[in-house]
């Protein structure tokens, strides 16, 4: 079994107690608390160089937790390190595709990552955020969307609007996870150009049953998403992989993370105080994801 590796911003996942004695011997819990203000939502350039190379320096993990979804964009730093042509196969209730002015951004990191040479394509599954619903669509990497490189599979069914020529330019855009879950995989599989896979999984993609996280959730459930990774290993080399979606509170230091922050989370997801029962489902989430990975669930 391959070590696991977490990358301690925020301490959502090191408090974990029957995740951290049950993997003890395979944990590498790398501390960067320390950076969790520079480094959550969004970070400079130099910060995301200086911690690239930090994270480097304790190798390439297999799979990975890095805390809350605010740190997201570190899955990138974890991809970058892979040479050969993968897909990332992203799980997630928002695209994170936005163009930047902040490449460095939990919310833009997908645009740099379908601009990573060795990057074949990007399939995201999930989307019930509204990111991609009518115009907001445009806000996003519209481009690598038409030219192929990234491929968007909504849980729920979203009318995009891809063009701004015509109001004709709509379309419906769905996966079919929700009403038929093995043509839902066979879509996914169909949309996989390469022999090996890299998997990110934002747990606020799941439904609030199967996870708590920071940020407004979608209703995939858990089970649906292990079914998905399960049929992928069995046709590609899953090459690496890892979790955001742990819950921890959304603290800043910037005034300006914290305006950001606060216009971006949507309902309960800007004043959630979680029960240790409401945690408890981001632990057992984590334990089978691992189970997953490794081929046992």
């Amino acid at each position: 079994m391959q070590d696991i590796f977490i990358y301690d911003f925020d301490s959502s996942v090191s408090t974990q107690p029957d995740l951290m004695a049950q993997y003890q011997t395979r944990i590498k819990l790398i501390d960067l608390k320390r950076h969790r203000f520079a480094a959550r939502l969004w970070t400079s350039r130099m910060k995301f160089n200086s911690l690239r190379k930090k994270i480097a320096t304790y190798g390439r993990p297999f799979f990975a937790l890095l805390g809350s979804g605010d740190f997201h964009h570190f899955s990138l730093a974890l991809i970058e390190q892979h040479e050969k042509p993968l897909t990332v196969v992203l799980f997630d209730n928002h695209p994170d595709w936005m163009r930047p002015p902040h490449r460095y951004h939990c919310g833009t990191w997908v645009y740099s990552l379908a601009r990573l040479p060795q990057v074949a394509r990007v399939v995201i599954v999930g989307l019930q955020s509204g990111d991609v619903e009518g115009k907001n669509f445009l806000g996003g990497d519209v481009e690598s969307y038409q030219n192929g490189k990234i491929v968007l599979l909504p849980f729920s069914r979203v009318a995009a609007q891809i063009s701004t020529q015509t109001e004709a330019n709509i379309v419906s855009l769905v996966s079919q996870l929700e009403t038929n879950i093995a043509d839902g995989i066979r879509e996914i599989m169909d949309a996989i150009p390469t022999d090996d896979v890299y998997i990110s999984v934002d747990k606020d993609c799941m439904h609030p049953d199967d996870a708590c996280t920071n940020w407004e959730q979608g209703t995939m459930p858990l089970a649906t998403v292990l079914k998905c990774i399960a049929a992928i290993r069995t046709k590609y080399k899953v090459v690496g992989a890892d979790t955001v979606g742990d819950y921890s509170p959304p603290a800043f230091r910037s005034p300006f993370k914290y305006i950001s922050s606060w216009l971006d989370r949507r309902g309960d997801a800007k004043s959630l105080q979680p029960s240790s029962a409401m945690l408890q489902r981001n632990q057992i989430a984590n334990l089978k994801l691992i189970q997953a990975f490794d081929g046992i669930a």
